[in-house]
């Protein structure tokens, strides 16, 4: 299993899936380890999101970000 950090991509989906495609990510295997801020900044945030729940190990570090688009869902 190998990790990854991945960090204040701000809802980023093609800038992460081609980072994925680069380093032939395996959703069964790879770890990522999101550090904040999934959220806000481009329109792909729902898809970036659908994107991470597919990975089997995955770990996610709230961000402000993220907190503020909780709050707001909320």
């Amino acid at each position: 299993m190998r990790a990854f950090a991945i960090g204040d991509v701000h809802g980023a989906y093609k800038a992460m899936m081609r980072c994925f495609e680069r380093s032939k990510f395996d959703y069964k295997k790879d770890r990522p380890i999101v550090m904040g801020d999934v959220c806000d900044g481009y329109p792909d945030v729902r898809q970036r999101i659908d994107e991470l729940l597919k990975i089997k190990h995955c770990d996610l570090i709230i961000g402000n970000h993220d907190m503020w688009a909780l709050d707001w869902a909320l």
